[in-house]
């Protein structure tokens, strides 16, 4: 097959595309290389500021067009795929959809039926934008970050994407549980895949110290709870500095975040999500111990081990501070996790079985 991905998220489609190569298609990415992060894109579209980058960003892309056309499916990242407002996107949408074979869609980030879920509060019980009934800080601080996502004209033109896809691909369960009642069999939950060749697994032993990782993204430490996080690693560093060491990571390539990660005991990951996500996995291979969201319903959505390795977190956790504080002293658990990890990573994460999910739903819907 021929196949082409627009757009991606912290190297997720990427990885896919290394993979279907692997496996004899022809696949092209385009994408902004996750900016810092220096993926891999065959067309590099991204958007710099202010009216002439904007100008600069619809050139590139219009240049782009005749390029982008004879693929056998194209997958979007998000009904976001483009830089641009959802009218604008709507057109070259629909020329891409003339062009090309059908349609899919990756269920990742927010769109509007994912943020109507967290905002209605019947679906989760938590998310970065609400606890229960109340309002998040991040929302809080800005009420556009979820009522934006939740207006008349993202509404109008999601319902227009999801009316016009062939089928979309959940990679999480928290947008499967979303997109499901709208999209119904459309939808096959993948997984998000993980290149375990690039992330060889390690036994995962104290030194002197155990060492905590936290790697944030500037601007976002509000809104996944990271800097709620790492509040709680430094102040348990400061009670035991002779324990425990802590380190911040941001805004650095995926090379080089990896490369940093590997000498951590314990990754702390994302407080408002029901399962982990890339960070948390790449650690899990890895062989650290992920601090990341695994409710129940995670486990349920996965093929299971027979334990459950995460540490887990969630915003309605009044003991977190005191359970880091215990496993951080526990280095045989410590180790343990670290193996339950790469287990449940390699069993559900692992590139060659996500991306046979995703050829087995093209094949089905096409």
């Amino acid at each position: 097959m021929k196949i082409l991905f627009i757009g991606d998220y912290s190297n997720l489609h990427a990885c896919l595309a290394e993979e279907l190569r692997k496996k004899g298609h022809s696949v092209d990415v385009l994408s902004d290389r996750g900016g810092y992060m220096n993926t891999h894109a065959d067309y590099y579209l991204a958007r710099q500021p202010g009216i002439l980058g904007g100008f600069k960003y619809l050139y590139r892309l219009f240049s782009l067009l005749p390029q982008l056309s004879g693929y056998d499916v194209v997958q979007l990242i998000n009904p976001n795929f483009l830089n641009l407002r959802p009218g604008k996107i709507k057109y070259f949408f629909d020329h891409i959809r003339r062009q090309n074979g059908p349609v899919f869609l990756t269920l990742a980030g927010n769109d509007y039926y994912y943020v109507k879920a967290c905002a209605d509060a019947k679906i989760f019980d938590f998310s970065e934008f609400k606890v229960g009934n109340q309002l998040t800080k991040f929302v809080e601080t800005d009420p556009e970050k979820m009522y934006g996502w939740i207006s008349d004209v993202n509404r109008r033109w999601n319902e227009y994407l999801y009316e016009n896809i062939q089928g979309a691909m959940a990679v999480l369960p928290e947008y499967d549980m979303a997109a499901r009642p709208i999209l119904g069999d459309k939808v096959a939950f993948t997984n998000l895949p993980i290149n375990l060749s690039r992330l060889p697994y390690s036994p995962n032993k104290v030194e002197d110290k155990t060492r905590i990782f936290i790697g944030i993204r500037g601007g976002m430490e509000i809104q996944k709870g990271a800097g709620m996080l790492l509040n709680i690693a430094k102040e348990l560093e400061a009670e035991m500095p002779d324990k425990l060491t802590v380190e911040k990571v941001s805004n650095v390539s995926l090379d080089e975040y990896i490369s940093r990660m590997k000498k951590a005991n314990i990754v702390l990951d994302q407080l408002y999500a029901y399962s982990p996500a890339t960070n948390a996995l790449q650690a899990m291979a890895l062989g650290k111990v992920a601090g990341s969201g695994a409710q129940p319903i995670y486990y349920d959505y996965i093929d299971p081990i027979s334990s459950q390795p995460i540490f887990t977190l969630a915003p309605t956790d009044t003991e977190l501070k005191d359970r880091l504080r215990d496993i951080v002293q526990n280095h045989e658990e410590i180790m343990i996790r670290g193996e339950w990890g790469r287990k449940l990573v390699e069993k559900n994460n692992d590139v060659k079985v996500v991306v046979d999910k995703f050829i087995k739903h093209w094949e089905k819907l096409s």
